[in-house]
This record gives structure tokens, C-alpha cells and sequence, in this order.
């Protein structure tokens, strides 16, 4: 979302009401809109992140006295660590734990299509992610075999990329593009990241794993996506990803925004270029999805 809204098409995109809205300016100054020459009120994107934000946090249990005068980083601290989950989805959580404790492939499989095709997409992503972080554990405790950790990885991408397909004769947005950089091989958290974006009605190109990043600059280009999106797992040994986040800077046009998905760690020690923007987490991704292409 580039350009200023009216206070109606802020309401379509934050799900709050034009009289909450209005009474959350007024007696409460969450936002300071900009006025038009005719004297409308004009909101930017920053006000939309904001008054989401803001709408999360109270329906969690938060008064509206906590959050006046919070910058945006400020209300993003207050966020639980973890979405709260529901009965249905830890006794599912569950389930998948013990399916993977159990090298049972096949059951693994079955409960994470019914993940994906029961709940939200937002959930079913956090669900898929605490099973994968799950085989990661065992893995790493020496519970499962590198051939299992394979098998059930495979079942995962598997799973996620059927969710995908089943998604994609409705697309009707901007085309995002999906990679991951050069010996990055951990795609599994970018196809949970397609499946939110083909969730709300996006075009994808799905470049997958190990793009070499003057490639993916000339292929996404020529594709002419809206957005790209890149997975950073691992900061890699040599400089390789800063060097790689450059040439994608130079070699994509300048309108075309990136987007990082990455934890803290992995970018302590990158200079990222200005234009890319780092996502936390699914929840702020589509958020972002929905400010930047829904106006």
C-alpha cells in the first residue's frame, strides 16, 4: 500500500469499524491521519500495521490506556512469543510430536493435510512449524536417523506444496516470487510462506532452494513479479549472503520490494540493503501482504 486511504478502505483492511476507528483517534490518538486539500482524513500504511497491531493486542487482553503513544516497534514487543493455541490445535500438536517420535511417516503426513486443510492459514503454519522444529529436536538428540529426518521433511514439503496447488486456480493478486540464496537448502519455511501468500489470492513463482542471486535478480525480473521473497535460515560462511543481498539490490528494479525472512541471529552481522525489509514471523508477513496489495 503505497498511497494514503480514506477511513473506509482502512476499515475493510483492519476489520475494525469507521465509529471504533474514529473513537480510537479521538480519545485515544492511536493515529494522527493526514488531511487532503478537501479536508479528509488520509491514513498510510504505517497506520494500517498500527491499528492491527493495536486490534490483536486488545482482543489478547490488552487495555487501550497500555498502548497510547507506543511506536510500532513497541506494540510488536508486546506480542505473546508464541500464538496462543487452541485445544484442537495442541491436541493436534501433539499428535504430530508423536508421530515423528514414533518414525511414523505416513501418520505424520495425514494429520499435517488435515492441518492445512482445516485450519487457518496463519495457524496451520505455526502448527506445521512447531512439528518441524520437532523433528529438528530429535534429530539433533540423535531420536531420529538422518533418514527419517529426510523422510519426514519430504513428507512435509510434500504436503505443503499440494496445499499450495490446491490454492492456486483461485490467484488473482500480484505474483510474489519465493527463494532461497545460493547454498541455502532450507526451503521448508518458504513454502509455509507461499502457502499464506497463495491463501490470499497470489500468483506465485516458486524458484525453491539454492538460487544463485544474479540469477534470481534476472529470473524474477523477467517474470515481472510484485514482490520477492527470500528465506535466510543459515548466515553463511565467507560473507556469501551479504554479497548476495547486494547484487539482489542492484540487479532487481527498484520499485520491486525484498523481503527477508530470517531470525536476529542469522542477520546480526549483515548490513541489509534499505529497501529490504526483515519479516518475524508469519503473522507480520501477512500483515504486510495485506497493507501492501489489498488497497
Amino acid at each position: 500500500m503505497n498511497r494514503p486511504i480514506d477511513i473506509s478502505r482502512l476499515s475493510q483492511l483492519t476489520g475494525v469499524n469507521v465509529s471504533t476507528l474514529r473513537s480510537w483517534e479521538r480519545r485515544h490518538g492511536l493515529i494522527a491521519p493526514s488531511r487532503s486539500v478537501g479536508g479528509h482524513r488520509l491514513y498510510s500504511a504505517e497506520d494500517v500495521e498500527r491499528l492491527m497491531l493495536v486490534k490483536e493486542l486488545v482482543a489478547g487482553g490488552h487495555r487501550m490506556a497500555e498502548l497510547r503513544g507506543l511506536t510500532i516497534a513497541d506494540l510488536k514487543q508486546l506480542q505473546p512469543a508464541q500464538p496462543d493455541v487452541r485445544s484442537l490445535d495442541r491436541d493436534v500438536i501433539l499428535r504430530l510430536e508423536q508421530a515423528v517420535d514414533d518414525h511414523d511417516v505416513d501418520g505424520f503426513g495425514v494429520l499435517l493435510r488435515f492441518v492445512f486443510a482445516s485450519l487457518p492459514p496463519v495457524v496451520a503454519v505455526d502448527v506445521y512449524g512447531r512439528a518441524i522444529r520437532h523433528v529438528g529436536r530429535r534429530w539433533q538428540e540423535g531420536r531420529l536417523g538422518i533418514g527419517d529426518e529426510h523422510r519426514l521433511s519430504a513428507k512435509a514439503r510434500d504436503v505443503v506444496t499440494a496445499a499450495i496447488s490446491g490454492l492456486s486456480p483461485a490467484a488473482h493478486r500480484r505474483p510474489v516470487a519465493f527463494a532461497t540464496l545460493g547454498e541455502e537448502r532450507h526451503e521448508l519455511g518458504l513454502l509455509a510462506g507461499a502457502f499464506i501468500a497463495a491463501a490470499l489470492g497470489h500468483r506465485l513463482v516458486y524458484f525453491g532452494a539454492g538460487m544463485p542471486a544474479r540469477a534470481l535478480a534476472a529470473d524474477a525480473t523477467a517474470a515481472k513479479v510484485a514482490l520477492l521473497v527470500i528465506s535466510a535460515v543459515h548466515s553463511l560462511p565467507g560473507g556469501s549472503l551479504q554479497e548476495d543481498l547486494v547484487h539482489l539490490d542492484r540487479g532487481l528494479p527498484g520499485d520491486v520490494p525484498i523481503w527477508i525472512g530470517a531470525h536476529e541471529a542469522t542477520l546480526r552481522h549483515l548490513v541489509v540493503p534499505q529497501r529490504m525489509v526483515v519479516i518475524r514471523d508469519y503473522a507480520e508477513f501477512r500483515r504486510r501482504l495485506m497493507m501492501t496489495f489489498e488497497s
